[in-house]
């Protein structure tokens, strides 16, 4: 079990960030992390740190590198964590006179998280106490170096793989008509938790009427599992090295439905069309394109999101989407900064899951499987096929 880094690793990426502020003529990068799911990952990344709670910040220099806590969680932190400051007033105080000590007085300092993550009146005050600094939003380029897994990441992805499978299993071997969506996703929590799991995220698909389901995410609800009813099951958890994986299957409680069973064949034919091109230097916006032209030619809708990065975030870069002109980091698309993210590179680990709906939005499908780019294509973690898992009443 991989549950911290060995100080070897941990190295690794600090000479990767290093490396990009000297590439980008920083002085400085700030880590803005928040304990809230998809904004943490900076700092587990870096100092090796599964936040659990309220918020922290990851300072890296030329030489010498911090990481900055709220004092309340010197009582609720992991202590094998190095480098880390609990300063007595306010993390962003302590950021500044480390900032006055280097007499780092100009310059750019890049930020990850400024634009969707950073507390506007930290930014303020760094603005006010700082004035000739200029502070930018680095994300992009923070992404550009973790899409890479190392040998150690994409062990512990397997790992987290493997323990959600077992959880997923724990779903198929328990579920039965009667049951409400909770009680029947009850059992995976306890599952994966038990084999190391440290976050969860479970969500779950369906309809008030048989034969169906909408397509929006929800978590388990208390609606009763009827027969006839179909039901999509996802679940995302980080293993105990930190890396999240998603899994997603479909479940048939009693008569199969010809137009669900129809979507979901067309949902497996995306995963294998992807399991079978993507390769190094493939474009990503060209797999949404043709997952869209299959969708057409069925006469159905293709989601906007077919597949995205995956690592300590639960959503990274690059994302397998149409490409826009937006200049807002937090959508989950292409935007004006993600040239060096539009092609699949050796190493990067795809979380992909087509949806694919009928015109009226009222039946869909969806699966989703965890894939790792080698120089050979694209490895799936899983081995379970993409077929409507059949329960019967007992």
């Amino acid at each position: 079990m991989i549950i911290s880094i060995e100080k070897s690793e941990r190295e690794q990426r600090l000479s990767r960030v290093r490396s990009l502020i000297k590439d980008k003529g920083y002085k400085a990068l700030l880590f803005a992390a928040d304990s809230y799911l998809g904004k943490k990952g900076s700092l587990r990344y870096l100092f090796d740190n599964h936040l659990i709670h309220r918020y922290g910040y990851g300072l890296v220099l030329e030489e010498g590198q911090y990481q900055i806590l709220p004092s309340g969680l010197h009582w609720c932190t992991d202590r094998r964590v190095p480098d880390t400051i609990y300063p007595k007033d306010h993390e962003v105080l302590e950021i500044v006179r480390i900032f006055n000590k280097q007499n780092i007085a100009e310059g750019v300092v890049g930020v990850i998280g400024l634009n969707n993550t950073m507390k506007i009146e930290d930014y303020d005050y760094l603005k006010q106490e700082l004035p000739h600094i200029q502070w930018v939003d680095a994300s992009v380029a923070f992404e550009e170096v973790r899409s890479i897994k190392s040998k150690t990441e994409i062990e512990g992805v397997k790992e987290a793989n493997t323990i959600i499978e077992a959880g997923f299993d724990s779903i198929i071997e328990h579920i039965r008509p009667g049951m409400t969506e909770e009680e029947a996703v009850s059992v995976a929590y306890s599952t994966v938790h038990a084999l190391g799991a440290r976050d969860t995220l479970f969500l779950t698909l369906s309809s008030e009427e048989p034969g169906a389901v909408e397509p929006i995410f929800l978590n388990p609800r208390p609606k009763v599992i009827k027969e006839n009813d179909y039901l999509i099951v996802s679940l995302e958890i980080t293993g105990p090295s930190g890396h999240w994986v998603e899994h997603s299957r479909m479940f048939c409680f009693g008569t199969r439905d010809e137009e669900m069973e129809r979507l979901a064949r067309l949902v497996a034919r995306g995963i294998e069309y992807a399991e079978k091109t993507m390769k190094p230097g493939v474009k990503v916006t060209d797999i949404q394109e043709e997952l869209e032209k299959m969708a057409a030619e069925a006469g159905t809708v293709c989601g906007h999101l077919t597949g995205h990065g995956i690592g300590m975030d639960v959503i990274e870069r690059p994302f397998v989407a149409r490409q826009t002109g937006t200049s807002f980091i937090g959508v989950e698309v292409p935007g004006e900064e993600d040239e060096g993210l539009l092609y699949l590179k050796e190493g990067m680990v795809i979380s992909f899951h087509p949806q694919i709906m009928n015109p009226d939005m009222k039946k869909s499908a969806y699966m989703s499987d965890v894939f790792v780019i080698t120089v050979d294509g694209a490895q799936r973690l899983s081995s379970r096929n993409h077929e409507v898992i059949l329960i019967k009443g007992r």
